[in-house]
């Protein structure tokens, strides 16, 4: 009996040491500097990376055929372009009507590869730890949904009857809907801030 007490006591001992050995490492992670606020750094608003919670920018609808019900769920986008690749491990986005958003970084054949999704957001201060650092020269913000999507809708989308003028009089006919315009809103962006780990002088 004395000698299975002790291995268990051994084993939780360990265990106990590797969990704080964990935990230190986790809390003693120094990051980089902001990346996006080095110089040469540019968004799709400047208001994204210049450092101010008080200025808040917004994300751009993306160019789509022209059509407005071809384009009716084109998402719109906020960027970011660094003057050289970075390792990103760690973005923090200070957003008051983000929802569902995805996350992608510019890849070496000049693509963006989706990095992150999240489908339901309801914090205003989003700390996004990335499964695994990219090393990326580019990072986009694509909007899928909004908090003030819903009343853009209702007041954008009416519903009314095709009518028609006739010798006898109007002529009720069937109901369209009639886009007055667009059915998702810009998200309100203050900041986006970009972070790798800190391992040398030069992060």
């Amino acid at each position: 009996m004395r000698a299975k007490f002790n291995i268990h006591r051994i084993f939780t001992s360990l265990l106990l040491g590797l969990m704080c050995l964990c935990y230190g490492c986790v809390i003693g992670q120094k990051w980089t500097q902001n990346y996006t606020l080095l110089p040469g750094v540019t968004a799709s608003d400047p208001a994204l990376i210049d450092n101010d919670l008080e200025t808040v920018g917004q994300s751009q609808r993306k160019k789509g055929s022209g059509s407005p019900i071809t384009d009716l769920e084109i998402p719109s986008e906020a960027i970011i372009h660094l003057p050289e690749k970075k390792s990103v491990y760690r973005i923090i986005i200070h957003a008051t009507n983000l929802e569902e958003f995805e996350v992608q970084a510019f890849n070496s054949r000049g693509e963006w590869d989706k990095i992150y999704d999240r489908r339901k957001n309801k914090e205003q201060v989003i700390d996004i730890r990335l499964s695994k650092v990219v090393t990326t020269a580019g990072i986009k913000v694509v909007v899928r949904r909004t908090t003030e999507d819903a009343a853009l809708r209702r007041k954008n989308i009416q519903l009314d009857r095709e009518n028609a003028e006739t010798a006898d009089g109007l002529r009720r006919g069937r109901y369209v809907y009639h886009l007055k315009g667009p059915t998702t809103a810009l998200a309100k962006i203050a900041e986006i801030e970009l972070y790798g780990y800190a391992t040398t002088a030069s992060d």
